[in-house]
């Protein structure tokens, strides 16, 4: 008799493990799927303000380029103008690329996935 309940005890625990693992998967899971869909939604929507962005910048440079040209009395000077402050802005983007893109881009990225852990940190305390 003592052995018959020590093993249904036994089972029950075992089935209590089992339903244990089975909805802690569960919610890993559907952590990480909120998380992919957090970070997917983060650089979508960065991929479409820098689509609009750069609509934009290209409008704003044609005009530029125009209004250069026109004080100058020579369109080609102006977009010519134009192109070498590009490439002065590109070269001191390019030199400093590490410190003012990608540094900030992995930190915008790290926030996105461990904002919820640390929300849930200050939640249970």
């Amino acid at each position: 008799m003592l052995l018959q309940d020590a093993k249904t005890k036994a089972e029950e625990t075992f089935g209590h493990l089992i339903d244990y693992a089975e909805a802690r998967w569960n919610v890993i899971a559907l952590q990480i799927s909120e998380k992919t869909a957090n970070v997917a939604s983060s650089i979508i929507t960065g991929l479409a303000l820098a689509v609009i962005g750069l609509i934009s910048l290209v409008f704003v440079s044609i005009a530029l380029a125009m209004w250069v040209g026109d004080m100058l009395n020579s369109i080609p000077a102006g977009y010519l103008i134009v192109a070498v402050i590009y490439a002065i802005v590109g070269g001191v983007l390019f030199s400093n690329r590490k410190k003012w893109i990608f540094i900030p881009l992995m930190n915008s990225i790290l926030e996105s996935l461990y904002r919820e852990r640390d929300d849930n940190d200050k939640n249970s305390r």
